[in-house]
Parts: structure tokens; sequence; C-alpha cells
């Protein structure tokens, strides 16, 4: 799905895509055949290999069924599958029989996913580069987990998967075989960023929010290692910018550089990058508005395990935070203005490819589809002559992100979803060049007030020559 919006000062893009290639496939050798994994995240983006993401667990369920029946035997209780590259990345693999760095094809039973040792009784590690036992976000909680193998007496089996692992997702079976997985509102699903800006994220791993699921029915007799294609159940948020000034180039700056004024109450992290408030727009006027920041989730499975997903705003987390990006360092010219990182420049024609984007990825739990809440944009940058290179500094330009646009989903986030914001600089555009202006990056109200007014000479004007008083006659 793709979709573009004009604003003020912004042009902004949305776009997703989704893939059914295999990306990762594990395989296996002779002898008894193990139960083996290998994952894929799909649909946000073109499918990736989820450790290329940096998660390096999920959480699996697995139950064998007899040809036509409605319930089945369990095989797996929340195993905890774990990944390592052998070196530095995931978990000690020591313990399992069934891991290698690479794989050939579906049917060798080795591959770099494992769950044998990685109970929470079992599992440890001196080597300080993998998840050690006491980080208790990461582990399992079977205390013992051992090798499974493929039952050929039993026609199928079903996985059913979720990542990241978490202790506290809760899995049942009905009389009639129906499974459902539940997520809490409050202590599962979060949000999260890569590369924040926002200080209270610092610190926190982003893979323990990005929640994705999935469910797999394997054919038994095949004995083919089981590829795992995730799904997001929120969304990812990204902003990028170019620009079509005339004559002039743009660099994106932190929203009070070259010394911007603040209100007395704005704090740090507040003064800094692109800050985008929430909002709520009725009619011609803007108020202050929250957004989720937790979700609760059932994934209910049908008889061939195919997931249907639902997630809940009833006693999840909401706050009226602003969002806060860094500013762009990719695809930067440093070289045509020395001493400036200058965005791309709008294409005379064609489609525009260049972009410069912020290195700040926010990933959002997905929102209320009658959700109102929008945001709006606070961007300082400067202008600089392309002949004399005369520097001029543009304050707090803003822009209004609503939440939809007729029934397009814009702010208002949707599962499995990647949105991307993308800013349109030009001489229209608002804000200040008046150092002095008090910037309030809080306020919702988007300004209406130019932020470039040309020089213009209206004309020409000549004194008269001023008449000699002591004229004198020769």
């Amino acid at each position: 799905m793709k979709k573009q919006v004009l604003f003020a000062i912004a042009t902004m893009t949305l776009a997703s895509c989704s893939s059914d290639g295999l990306v990762n496939n594990s395989s296996s050798g002779g002898g008894e055949a193990p139960i083996a994994f290998s994952v894929e995240k799909k649909n946000i983006t073109r499918a990736t290999n989820l450790e290329t993401l940096g998660h390096y667990n999920f959480g699996v369920w697995a139950y064998k069924y007899k040809e036509g029946a409605k319930t089945g035997a369990e095989v797996m209780n929340h195993y905890l599958v774990g990944y390592s590259n052998g070196v530095d990345e995931g978990y000690d693999k020591s313990k399992a029989t069934t891991w290698a760095g690479s794989t050939d094809s579906d049917e060798d039973h080795v591959s770099p996913w494992f769950y044998e040792g990685l109970g929470n009784g079992e599992y440890s590690t001196t080597n300080s580069k993998f998840y050690q036992s006491g980080q208790t976000a990461y582990m399992a909680k079977n205390s013992k987990q051992i090798l499974r193998y493929w039952d050929l007496a039993y026609a199928t089996t079903n996985f059913y998967a979720y990542a990241p692992y978490n202790q506290n997702v809760t899995f049942e079976e009905s009389s009639t075989g129906a499974k459902t997985m539940t997520f809490g509102a409050t202590n599962t699903i979060r949000d999260g960023y890569d590369n924040p800006l926002n200080s209270a994220y610092t610190g926190f791993d982003r893979s323990l929010s990005e929640y994705m699921y999935a469910g797999v029915q394997a054919t038994n007799s095949a004995k083919k290692d089981v590829i795992v294609p995730f799904k997001h159940m929120g969304a990812q948020v990204n902003v990028r910018f170019y620009e079509d000034i005339p004559n002039y180039r743009v660099e994106i700056i932190d929203l009070g550089a070259d010394n911007g004024t603040f209100a007395t109450d704005v704090k740090d992290d507040l003064k800094k990058g692109i800050q985008a408030t929430p909002a709520k727009k009725t009619e011609d006027t803007y108020g202050s508005s929250k957004y989720f920041t937790t979700n609760g989730a059932t994934i209910t499975f049908d008889a061939d395990a195919t997931p249907t997903f639902k997630y809940t705003t009833e006693g999840s987390n909401e706050t009226s935070d602003n969002l806060m990006f860094l500013v762009p360092n990719t695809n930067l010219d440093e070289t045509t203005i020395p001493g400036h990182k200058l965005i791309p420049e709008a294409v005379t024609s064609g489609t525009q490819t260049a972009f410069a984007t912020s290195p700040t990825v926010y990933y959002a739990v997905a929102q209320p589809d009658n959700s109102e809440t929008g945001f709006t944009f606070h961007i300082s940058y400067r202008i600089i002559a392309e002949d004399n290179k005369e520097v001029i500094t543009v304050h707090n330009a803003t822009v209004f992100v609503p939440a939809k646009d007729g029934s397009e989903f814009i702010a208002a986030w949707q599962p499995n979803v990647k949105y991307t914001y993308s800013f349109k600089i030009t001489k229209n555009s608002t804000g200040t060049t008046y150092p002095e202006t008090e910037i309030k990056p809080t306020d919702p109200t988007p300004s209406t007030k130019k932020s470039l007014y040309p020089i213009v000479f209206d004309g020409a004007t000549i004194e008269d020559y001023t008449p000699n008083s002591n004229a004198k006659e020769y």
C-alpha cells in the first residue's frame, strides 16, 4: 500500500510491501529427524531474516494431529527458540546438537536457530557476548527444553509462534481444539525506538517491543525443517526530508540550534532533533491529545494453524509525550558547501527517490481505527545561499500530520504497516528567522506564518539637488 498526501510544508508518503519469498531455509541430514526451525520476518518490508534485525528469540507451542482430528497431542509448551551466530550474537550454542552457522536445504535438520538446552534451569554461559542466565527478559519459562522429533504416527504438527519471547504470554486449547494466544495489555506489547533521542528509551532493547506472530502447519512425513513467517503486531514510523528552495540548499538542525529561544519549562530532550506533538484537530482548532504506548492482543489459530490477530487498547497505557527523532544522518551532501550537511534537492522531473533520513525509527503499537490523534511536527533548518554561502536559520517550522485522510490511516497506525513521512522544505514553509521568538515544542497548533520573506525593491527615488543658498552673481 502506497499513499501520498501533500501538507503545508511536507509531502508525506506511506509505504508498505509484502513478500511471501523464503529467506533462510534450514535443512536436514539422515537418521532420526529432529524438529528444527528457520525464521523470517514479513510484510513491513520485504521478507528479512529475523536475526538480521536484532531479534534472537521467539516463543512457540506445538501440537501433533492424527488425520482429521480436531484435538492434538502436545509437543512443545512455550519453548524458547534462540539464535546464535556462534561468536557474539544471541545465545550460547554449546548444548545444542542441531546448531549450524548456515544451512543448505530444508532437510538437513540443522540451523542457527535452536531450542535444546535453553531451559532456565540448564542454560548458562561464561561468554559475556551472549545472553546471560541472569537476564530474565531473554530466558525461557521452562526449566528444561529437550530436542523434539517428528512423529510419523501423526499426520501434521501445528506450530503457534510469536516474538520476542515473553514469559507472561499465555496459551489455551479449548475442548474443540481451538487455540488462543493472549498478551496482557500492560506487560507485554509496548512501543520502542531504534537510535532514540528520547532519553526515557535509552538503554531499552527495542527487540523486546517489536512484537510479531506466526502459525505454521507442517507435514510430519516430510520431516522438513520449519520456516516461521512472522508478521508484525505493531507499526513502524520513519521520517525523511528533501528540499525545493531555488538557489539555496537546506540543512536540518536540532530544534534549538543556532541560539533558538525556548519557553522556560522546556526540558533538554525537547530542545533537540525533530519533535512531534500529539494533537487533535477539530475544525480549525488544535488541542492536545494522547496515543497508546502498549497494547493487549489475542491471536486465534484455526485447524491449519492460520493465525487471526486482534489487538485491544482496553487497559493499555496512553501518553501525551512527544515523538522524538534525531536529525537526518544519511544521504547528506557534505562537499558542495563545506561545513554543512545538505539534504537532497527535489528532482525537476520524475519521481523523488533521494531523501535524507533520520536514524531514529519508532516502533508504534497499533492505534484504534477511530483514533483522532495526529501529530504536529516541529523542525528547524538552515538555508545556505549557493553563491555567497549566506546562512539563514529557520526555527520551529511546523506541519500537522492527521490521524486519517478520508479512509486512509496516516498517524492512526495500524498493524504490520510501515509509515514513512517525507517532508519537503520550500520557500513557503512556516517558522521564524527571528531567534528571540519563543519555541514551544509541545504546542499542538501548527503555525500559519511564513518563515521566508523575499527582499524586494519597490522602486527608487532620487533626492533633488540641494540649492546653494549662498549663490552669488558674477
